[in-house]
């Protein structure tokens, strides 16, 4: 789920940065790509937190391997 999250992410912040090309060379209203690709930074970060614990209290008993006390 992490993963499919954070790929429409970037598929949404591709999408909006190949629009924002397309619609430079037009020279039309620029508001939709930086509007896909907020999205998809959005969606990015939220995959990267659902996939990564934020704290070692998720899994106690594991050590980690930045440790400098061993």
């Amino acid at each position: 789920m992490d993963y499919i999250i954070f790929v429409s992410g970037a598929a949404f912040f591709g999408l909006g940065f190949i629009l924002l090309l397309l619609l430079l060379y037009f020279k039309k209203k620029l508001t939709a790509p930086f509007v896909f690709m907020g999205i998809g930074v959005v969606l990015c970060f939220i995959g990267l937190i659902i996939a990564e614990p934020l704290t070692e209290e998720a899994f106690p008993n594991q050590t980690s391997t930045l440790d400098i006390r061993r």
